[in-house]
């Protein structure tokens, strides 16, 4: 039985060792960032609407003076411009990306906001605090590029702030101001690693138990269950590209035989070394080889026709015949052979059950003519069109 590989993930950037793996995990993710995106994005929004609100009432009422409405002005319209741009983003890394700019561009503005209006540099602290864990936690970004991202921040903004204050704020809030953005990197940091790396533990912990389902016990190659998933989303993908899908059901001739005269044990061997060929032989990373059940297996070929998948068959026999398992009890000669049954479907159309049919007709049609046969044919249509060569 072939083991399932060991997910791994890093310990100091949070990510999962394989790129394919980590690649895999943000697609899956990627609905739920956006989402929970926009949902700090509302908040923020919100924040800045009834902010704005308030001192609208003091503009009218008390005469407030109306540069103290830009700022939650500005705090309510940058959140719905970025979810608008964040709505158009459709990968990870383009989300990312925009992100990372949308970000540059709201910090930047806030500096510049506490520049044309010193009034507002007490409250500098806990906005910039609030900032950093922003940047950690709620980003969907990767680890790495938040902790670049807030490290940068956190010397920006108190370099500008120290500026603007001069002589306004002792020195002794400048030391504690950057005590508590320390102090905030630090756990921001922290949480956010731990907070990366459960996520993708937990990706990992499924991926493991799904190549655990998906792998028949005894060969070491992907089960019925794997077979039925890959053919659905095959067969949709071929749909909508208009291109071929071929399905090779192959049994093992007099199989029964073979476990009667040399026992159950030899039987496992001989069915595992069959499996081996075949994946050997098959070797597209698109392709798939299952057991399909008993001594049967199939083999799944995306985007070829029938002259391709009659080669890639009597390539598994030329292989098989090279191999020359002995079959003491085989009427058909001294070795094993196989029997193949090859269905084609050239426009995929109406449900994959029926190629699966088709192919195992076909298989029937090579045990009937005496085995040791390969058989092939095209799905058609309608039935009476079937033809087998």
């Amino acid at each position: 039985m072939a083991a399932a590989q060991p997910v791994a993930v890093t310990r100091w950037t949070a990510r999962l060792a394989d790129p394919e793996h980590e690649r895999t995990f943000r697609l899956q993710r990627f609905p739920d960032d956006r989402r929970r995106l926009f949902i700090v994005m509302s908040l923020a929004s919100a924040t800045g609407a009834l902010i704005f609100l308030g001192r609208l009432y003091a503009h009218v009422f008390q005469g407030q003076a109306t540069e103290w409405l830009y700022p939650p002005l500005v705090s309510f319209l940058l959140p719905l411009i970025s979810m608008a741009i964040f709505f158009r983003m459709r990968t990870p890394e383009k989300l990312e990306i925009t992100v990372l700019c949308v970000c540059t561009c709201g910090i930047t503005i806030r500096l510049l906001m506490l520049t044309f209006q010193p009034g507002t540099l007490a409250m500098w602290l806990p906005l910039m605090v609030t900032i950093i864990f922003i940047i950690y936690l709620y980003l969907p970004v990767r680890f790495v590029l938040a902790v670049a991202l807030a490290t940068i921040f956190s010397i920006v903004a108190p370099v500008w702030w120290g500026l603007l204050a001069q002589t306004a704020v002792p020195g002794v809030e400048i030391y504690r101001g950057v005590l508590w953005m320390l102090l905030a990197n630090a756990l921001g940091l922290t949480a956010a690693n731990a907070l990366h790396r459960s996520q993708r533990s937990e990706f990992a912990q499924k991926l493991v138990l799904q190549q655990l389902l998906s792998t028949d016990a005894m060969t070491g190659i992907a089960n019925r269950r794997r077979f039925d998933e890959t053919l659905a989303r095959e067969w949709r993908r071929c749909q909508r590209n208009s291109v071929p899908l071929s399905l090779l059901m192959i049994d093992v001739d007099h199989f029964k035989a073979y476990n009667d005269h040399c026992g159950h044990p030899q039987g496992d061997a001989c069915l595992r070394e069959v499996a081996h060929l075949l994946t050997d032989t098959v070797r597209r990373p698109g392709d798939l080889v299952a057991r399909y059940g008993g001594e049967e297996f199939v083999c799944l070929l995306a985007d070829v026709g029938s002259a391709g998948a009659l080669a890639v068959a009597e390539k598994i026999a030329a292989a098989l015949k090279d191999a020359w398992i002995d079959h003491p009890r085989s009427p058909a000669g001294p070795r094993l052979t196989l029997s193949i049954g090859i269905a084609t479907a050239r426009q995929p159309s109406g449900a994959p059950e029926g190629l699966v049919a088709y192919a195992d007709e076909l298989l029937y049609a090579a045990k009937a003519a005496g085995r040791n046969q390969i058989k092939v044919g095209q799905l058609p249509t309608k039935p009476a069109i079937a033809r087998a060569a």
